[in-house]
């Protein structure tokens, strides 16, 4: 009987997603188990259960990036959405 080799396990890409934490905007993100808040004035906070209520989690940061450079190229939001294709 054969043995197959064990293969190792990948770590997963860390996510950011841009977020709102009461008033303040910034990047969530999930560091050593932990949900972190890195607002845009440069403040860490952790997230504890009872901020939950006053989170907004927006689009990932990846992905949003993406999609404002798309819409950049070809004319902008107003361009696209007069334009669109039927």
């Amino acid at each position: 009987m054969a043995t197959v080799a064990e293969s190792p396990r990948s770590s997963k890409a860390p996510r950011a997603y841009y977020a709102h934490l009461f008033d303040e905007a910034g990047v969530l993100s999930k560091v050593n188990g932990e949900l972190v808040f890195f607002s845009d004035a440069g403040n860490s906070i952790t997230v504890e259960p009872a901020m939950v209520n006053f989170l907004t989690v927006l689009g990932e940061i990846g992905l949003s990036d993406c999609q404002q450079i798309m819409d950049r190229l070809h004319g902008g939001y107003a361009k696209i959405a007069c334009n669109r294709a039927v």
